[in-house]
Formats: structure tokens, sequence, C-alpha cells
């Protein structure tokens, strides 16, 4: 609202007055009527020339205005981009996670925007029951050793029994073919030999006891000796034919019986032996391969608790974040689970693997927009784009499209489930302004230049059946002309077909102009573009939105990305 103020009256002006007042007291009747005739012609002529400068003033004024609202087509240059807004982020960013086992509290955090170095202390969770369960594997571990030590003692006692039976097994084995070997070669040749001398003797013995009751005979017959002589001499000869039979029979019970019972009980007793020896030996192997799986088991007793001990001893290292490297702080929030408490906080219960906060490296900035399936087939790589960051104004930002999603992100669904949105993000140039993220960026993704081609300002057009259309001003009656559009931008609209230069439409039309256009009958709409665009006056709008008008390419338009 203007606000007009009256201009003080100045102090001489003022000083005038009070010394005028008293002089004209003095004046006639006569002279105060000339002044104020005076006076009021003056002012008849102020009012006169006043309403002259008015009028004059109204009719300019409606003239711009009239001017103003008409547009003459003429050939324009401009750029058609990609408007999106997203959030700005670090190309590399390093995730902060808790490797805690189970849910862990956080005790104690830094606070978020601090700029780090590597090894600072980020967060440290609570560690009283790590602790805990680390003195509680401790005494097991000491009792793991003393059992694996007492295992490993039982074992080398086992072994050296083992060897000792082993040794006094084959000992006996020893002895035993030593003693057949003794009976084979000395004790039998020796009591063949006794029977055999025996045997001999016995014959000696038959042969002289025949010789003496041969003469006994002889000298019974001649009376020189007595009967009882004779008889005494002839029992001895028949004594010495039993000692002899008596003789012959020992060796045959010698050969046949006596040496082949002594040879096979020699031969038993080593073989006993030797039995045993394998007995023994195989008793020992047992014995020891039972002792060394028990000790086997106390040794990985011993170090599945060593290794349990060493990794709580590592889960509490783990309960202090330190920072892997340079970097500020920016606290991680999943805003995608709906109405769960995940802000990173002290006293916060968080999991394992879960992220607690992100070390972004600024050297190198993205934006990251989502731009509707609708649009991504003006998206490619390499496309040049400018962006502004709220925050920061007047400054300017240089990228390029680096990197295009291949399938949808439906991560808003729960909202809408048919908005199928692709991620995108533009690389910025290198600049030495700082850059943090999390900030809103308003990205412009240039799609292609129009160079010198006739164009008028999206606001003229209006959109209606798969129409477009410009209202002009002729014979002082208000007409439309359809046309044909080609590129459409944020300011410009190129004309394909429809409209020559100089022509001069309306800047600005209302329902009523609105109203001259006669409805498509049913059936006759037309159908979408080449492009495969709806127009926006199918939609109800005004005019057609930019990003989505149809056109047609021709060797005027620029490709971004070349």
């Amino acid at each position: 609202m203007t606000q007009t103020t009256s201009s003080p009256v100045p102090s001489t002006t003022l000083k005038a007055r009070r010394m005028v007042v008293p002089e004209a007291r003095t004046t006639d009747r006569s002279t105060k009527k000339s002044v104020l005739f005076a006076l009021g012609v003056i002012a008849t002529m102020l009012v006169v020339v006043g309403a002259a400068w008015f009028s004059w003033g109204w009719a300019r004024t409606t003239q711009e205005v009239a001017g103003a609202d008409k547009f003459t087509v003429v050939p324009q240059s401009f750029n058609v981009v990609l408007k999106e807004k997203g959030e700005l982020k670090a190309a590399n960013s390093t995730d902060i996670k808790c490797e805690v086992e189970g849910r862990s509290t956080i005790i104690s955090l830094i606070e978020e925007g601090t700029a780090v170095q590597e090894g600072d202390l980020l967060v440290e969770l609570a560690s009283d029951q790590i602790e805990d369960r680390i003195q509680e594997e401790e005494l097991k571990e000491a009792n793991a050793v003393m059992a694996y030590e007492a295992a490993k003692t039982e074992l080398e006692i086992q072994r050296d029994k083992n060897a000792s039976d082993i040794r006094k097994g084959e000992l006996e084995i020893e002895l035993k073919s030593l003693e057949l070997e003794k009976y084979q070669k000395g004790e039998w040749a020796q009591k063949l030999k006794d029977a055999e001398i025996a045997i001999e003797e016995a014959q000696i013995g038959l042969e002289r006891r025949e010789e003496d009751y041969a003469a006994a005979k002889e000298l019974l017959g001649r009376g020189f000796i007595t009967q009882t002589e004779y008889e005494e001499d002839e029992f001895k000869w028949q004594k010495a034919k039993w000692e002899l039979e008596k003789a012959r029979q020992a060796m045959t019970v010698l050969k046949d019986y006596t040496h082949v019972a002594d040879l096979r009980r020699r031969q038993s007793d080593l073989d006993e032996a030797t039995k045993e020896f394998q007995r023994i030996k195989k008793n020992a192997e047992a014995e020891e391969d039972k002792k060394a799986r028990v000790l086997e088991g106390k040794e990985k007793e011993l170090e599945l608790t060593r290794s349990q001990l060493a990794k709580l001893r590592v889960q509490k290292e783990k309960c202090r974040i330190l920072a892997p490297t340079p970097g500020f702080v920016v606290y991680y929030s999943e805003h995608w689970r709906w109405g769960s408490d995940n802000q990173i906080k002290e006293g916060a219960e968080v999991h394992e693997r879960q992220i607690l906060m992100q070390l972004p490296d600024t050297s190198e900035m993205i934006a990251a927009v989502r731009v509707h399936e609708a649009k991504t087939d003006k998206l490619q790589l390499g496309q040049s784009a400018t962006v502004t960051i709220e925050g920061m104004p007047g400054r300017q930002f240089t990228g390029e499209v680096t990197k295009i999603a291949v399938v949808a992100d439906t991560q808003n669904r729960w909202l809408n489930p048919d908005l199928k949105e692709y991620e995108t993000e533009i690389t910025l140039d290198a600049t030495d302004v700082p850059l943090k993220p999390g900030g809103t960026a308003h990205v412009e993704i240039l799609v292609e230049s129009i160079e010198n081609s006739l164009a008028v300002p999206v606001q003229t057009i209006f959109a209606k059946a798969g129409h477009r259309y410009v209202f002009f001003e002729q014979h002082d009656e208000i007409s439309y002309k359809e046309v044909q559009l080609g590129a459409v931008g944020t300011v410009w609209a190129e004309i394909a077909d429809g409209l020559q230069g100089g022509d001069r439409i309306l800047r600005l039309f209302s329902d009523e102009h609105k109203q001259l256009i006669p409805d498509a009958p049913r059936g006759k709409r037309k159908p979408p573009d080449a492009r495969g665009a709806i127009a926006p006056g199918d939609r109800g709008s005004k005019t057609p939105t930019p990003d989505s008008a149809p056109g047609r390419r021709t060797t005027r338009r620029t490709p971004t990305n070349q």
C-alpha cells in the first residue's frame, strides 16, 4: 500500500503569514476581494492543467498496457531443462556401523557435524555385559588349560606304559624263541644221544651176559659151577635182554612222544608270546589313541574358549567406535521406518550391523534427485546440469548426470503405490566452496538447446482436448489459432507449425477467451503426439507442462551430451 504524506509548511512561510495578517487588517474590503478573486483564478487554472495532465498520462498508460498484453512471435534461443528437487550428498561416504553382537546402548556420542580425524572416538557403547562374559570365559579358559594339561600328561604316561609293555612282549617272544631253539639244537640232541647210549650200553651188557650165560651152560655141564650159579647167570642174561628192550622202548617214546610234546609246547609258548605281544601292541595303540582323542577334545575346548574370549575382547574393543577416515559426522536416520524411534542419541538402543552415522568425503559431491518415470526418457548420462543450494543464494554449481537407476525406486510406495521414480545422481564439478551433505539441491538438467527457432512464452498457450491454441486480436475482436509445438522449456515453447515470425498474440487470456474454442466431439479426441505425452489441457491445466509437452526433433537442437 502506498502512503501519501503531506509536506510540512516551511517556517519562513509561516512567518510571512504572521507578518501579512496584521497588514491585511489595515486594508479595505475591496483589496480583500481582489486578492480572493486572483487566488480563485489561479486555483481554477491549476485544476484544468492537472486534469489535462492526468488525461494524457492515462491515455499513455492504456497504450503501454495494451502493447504489453501482446507478444510478437520472433525466433528465440532457449534451453529445455528438467527441474528436480533433491538432496546434496557426498559421492564417497564411509558408513559407521555397530559391530557389537545383539543389542547395545549408546553411552556417549560425538556431536553431529563435528569434523574428525582418523582415530577419533565417535561412539561408545555399553560394555558391562561383555565384561561379565569375559570374566566367565577367562575362568573357563583356566579350567580348560588344566584339563588340557592333565590329558596331555595322561597321554605321555600311556605312551611310556605302552613302550614298556611292548618291550616286555618283545622280550617274552625272544625268550620263547631261544627256548625253542635251545630245545631243538641242544636238549633234544642230548636226550636223543642219551637214549642211543643207553641202547648201546644195554646191547653191550646183553652181549656180555650172553657170553656169561653160554659159559655158565658149559661150566654147569662139566660140573664146575652149581645150579644156583647157573641160574644166576641166566637171570642176568635175561635182565640184560630186558634192559636192551627197555632202552629201545625209551628211544621210541622219546622220539614219538616226548620230543613231539616238548617241541610243540615250546612252539606253542613262542606262538602265545607272539600273540600276546600283538595284543599288547593293539591295546597300547587303542589306549594311546583314546588318550590322544581326549587330549584333542580338551585342546579344542581350550581353543574354543580362547576363541570366544578373543571374540569377546574384540567385541569390547568395538564398543569404542573410532573414525576410520577423516570427515565430519552425519547421523544416520532410517526415515522409511514409519513410527519407529530410530534417532541416534545417547541412551538409544542399537543393533548389530545398524548404521549409526556416516563420514562423507566432501571432496566430491553429488546431487541425488528422484525423477518420475514419465520423464526418464529425457535423461541421458553425461547431460550437463546446474545446481543451486538452499542457504547459498547467488551461488550456482555445475555438474553432469553420472548415474541413472535401472530399476524404479519404490521406497515411498506405502504413500503412493503407483509412484515410480528413478534415482538419478549429478556429480558436481570441483569447487572451492565448502559443501555439506544433506542440503536441499535444486537441479536443472539440460535436456536440449534450441537455437534461433520461433517460440512463444509458455503462458500464451492454451491446451484443450489434445490441441494447443494461441489467442490474438483481429479487428478489435479476439480469435484463436491452433499451433503445433516442438520443444517446450520452462519459459519458451517452440512453434513447429501455426505461426509465423511477426505474428502478435495475446500474452494472457481469460475464461471468456477459452470458451471461444468449441469442445471436441466425442471420440474425436486427438491422440498423444509422437513423443507419447498427453496434452496438459486434457488434465485441466491452463498451460502445457514444460517438461512433458510434445514436439519433434530438428537440426536446430543441440544435444546436451555432445
